[in-house]
């Protein structure tokens, strides 16, 4: 049986309670398997096992330009090319020539299969102008990237699980139908077109970087090691390519290298079922002086405690031997109960004063969109400065919290002139003439000497006209402003923020759902539960929680709700229970459940 149809087996068989079963399927798989380096959340998988690996591949002679690393996030390439780079004798290597090694999945295979542009947002535009069925797409945000359209992620999930586009719609109708397309037949064309409207251009989506070289390159014979990082984040097709790159490695320096009970991407075609095998077949034997990846580096005790609560029972269904890591030296953590967000709470009152008077950063998360519109609204009312994790830019950028903070001294005093290049966009009355009709910061102040000014002084330099003067405040400058609509809207939570928040200082709460957290690491997180949805799925849901609750380090949140309660008996969520409305958590130094809020 050849990959492509025991993957096509495993997707309908997935569910099977005989797990004897399961694995007979996977026993057949074609290609090479790789050791399964197994490591709890904060155990230094990065910086500690793959660093030290790397350093002891230098030491048996192997070359530098041999040894491949690869991660799913440039976020992730760019932490583990830091690391190697603080080992000695490789300070001498330039980034950018490392990066050739160590780099994204689709980034290494796109240059090893036919190397091709990446279709970007203006081929989206394009293409959309030929095909008005894309305009089908009802957003569920008015932000929704343009790469969610539904028409990717149709083409993107068929893909990842080996499906059918028949298969697939049947399981995910629903999801397609709300978001404007109601027959598979004009997603299907769609697709079609799609294909062809990027061989026309000669690019590639993410899923031809992985099936050029997959069916159309030969093993590459200039990599003697091959590591992955967050392996169990891998597809089908990912893990399939992976095994023919590594065809001429040998056996013991093909790494996996990541947690199995972190594996949340099944919507994707993530298998988790392929590494429960081999965690339980091919788990890495530690050589001499090599340390098992025990030791926890992140999670307190009560952290820790809550994470094997989630996990272990479905490790004990999966036939594997209990999460085994050690609490990080020295930490402690309480876990609360917050029953709605919002709603006057002393464990709520606790998180907000934390928030306050504290240095420590926090994460919200939750299973849902990825800009909650509650935590949202529940943070802007209590004026906390934050910041959405997969957004480039704070919510509130720094350069209009010094405007708001300055703008009086602005016209009863003086301010520096990086200060005023910042008013200059928001400054009504720009003498756009004087600066040859492009009204530019760069154009602007071109022959102005560094120094402090007042807004007088650009009136007699003639920078600004008359009606320059007469805007004392700085929520009456962005009336008139082209891109300050988001700044009206949100004038009472800006005053709150520079009332709480120090305003160079980058927002230490920061939110999205848990998807977009991996690999983080927080002071504390809370964890809203009242968003979280049951997958159909069990071991999905608990995999989920087990990711959420170990980004924190000391303390954690959970908030739920009437709704969630009806649910509790999916998953214990780390050991909260609930009992006629009552709460257990872990408060007590020791670890034991007591009584909550």
């Amino acid at each position: 049986m050849n990959n492509q149809n025991f993957n096509g087996v495993l997707v309908k068989k997935s569910t099977f309670k005989d797990v004897k079963a399961i694995e007979k399927l996977i026993d057949k798989q074609v290609g090479k398997l790789p050791w399964w380096v197994s490591g709890p959340p904060g155990t230094g998988k990065t910086r500690g096992f793959i660093k030290e690996k790397y350093e002891r591949f230098l030491d048996e002679g192997v070359r530098w330009e041999r040894i491949v690393i690869l991660s799913h996030t440039v976020n992730a390439a760019r932490e583990i090319l830091e690391a190697i780079k603080e080992i000695p004798r490789m300070e001498t290597i330039p980034a950018d020539v490392l990066e050739d090694q160590i780099c994204t999945i689709h980034a290494y295979f796109n240059a090893e299969g036919k190397k091709r542009k990446k279709y970007e947002a203006k081929h989206h535009k394009e293409f959309s102008k030929e095909n008005r069925e894309m305009s089908f797409w009802k957003k569920k945000t008015p932000k929704t990237p343009w790469d969610k359209h539904p028409l990717y992620v149709f083409c993107s999930r068929i893909h990842g699980k080996r499906q059918t586009p028949n298969d697939h719609w049947h399981t995910d109708q629903a999801w397609y139908q709300d978001r404007g397309y109601r027959s598979l037949n004009i997603l299907n064309a769609l697709r079609i077109k799609y294909n062809k409207y990027r061989d026309k251009e000669r690019v590639s989506s993410y899923e031809d970087m992985i099936d050029n070289f997959l069916y159309y390159s030969k093993a590459p014979t200039d990599i003697d090691v091959l590591i992955v990082d967050e392996a169990q984040d891998c597809n089908k097709p990912q893990i399939e390519a992976l095994q023919k790159a590594a065809t001429n490695v040998n056996e013991d320096k093909f790494l996996f290298v990541g947690d199995k009970d972190q594996s949340i991407y099944g919507y994707s075609g993530a298998d988790n079922l392929f590494f429960t095998k081999l965690e339980r077949d091919k788990s890495y034997v530690f050589k001499e002086n090599e340390e098992p990846l025990h030791e926890g580096h992140r999670c307190g005790i009560t952290i820790n405690k809550i994470c094997k609560n989630i996990i272990n029972p479905q490790r004990k269904r999966l036939n594997l031997p209990e999460k085994i890591w050690t609490p990080a030296e020295g930490r402690i953590g309480v876990h609360h109960w917050i029953p709605r967000l919002g709603e006057p709470c002393k464990n709520q009152d606790i998180l907000l004063d934390r928030i306050f008077n504290t240095k420590e950063n926090f994460l919200f998360t939750y299973r849902g969109n990825p800009t909650d519109e509650h935590t949202k609204q529940f943070l802007q009312r209590h004026g906390i400065d934050y910041k959405v994790v997969s957004e480039e830019y704070d919510f509130i950028n720094r350069k209009i919290l010094r405007c708001f903070n300055t703008w009086d001294n602005f016209y009863n005093g003086v301010v520096s002139l990086t200060q005023i290049k910042e008013y200059w966009p928001y400054l009504p009355g720009r003498n756009v003439f004087k600066v040859q009709g492009k009204g530019n910061v760069k154009e602007a102040f071109k022959d102005v000497i560094d120094g402090n000014y007042n807004i007088k002084q650009l009136h007699e330099m003639g920078l600004v006209t008359n009606e320059a003067l007469e805007y004392r405040s700085f929520n009456l400058a962005v009336k008139n402003s082209d891109d300050t609509k988001k700044i009206r809207m949100n004038v009472p939570y800006i005053k709150k923020v520079l009332k709480n928040h120090g305003i160079e200082d980058k927002p230490r709460v920061e939110i999205d759902n848990i998807h977009k957290i991996k690999g983080l690491t927080f002071n504390n997180v809370i964890v809203n539960l009242s968003l979280y949805q049951i997958e159909k799925n069990i071991n999905e849901s608990e995999r989920l929680a087990y990711t959420a609750y170990s980004r924190g380090e000391t303390d954690c949140w959970s908030i739920g709700s009437d709704t969630f309660n009806k649910y509790d008996r999916h998953t214990s969520l780390g050991g909260v229970q609930h009992d006629r409305g009552r709460i257990f958590s872990f408060h007590s130094e020791d670890g034991e459940g007591s009584m909550g809020e």
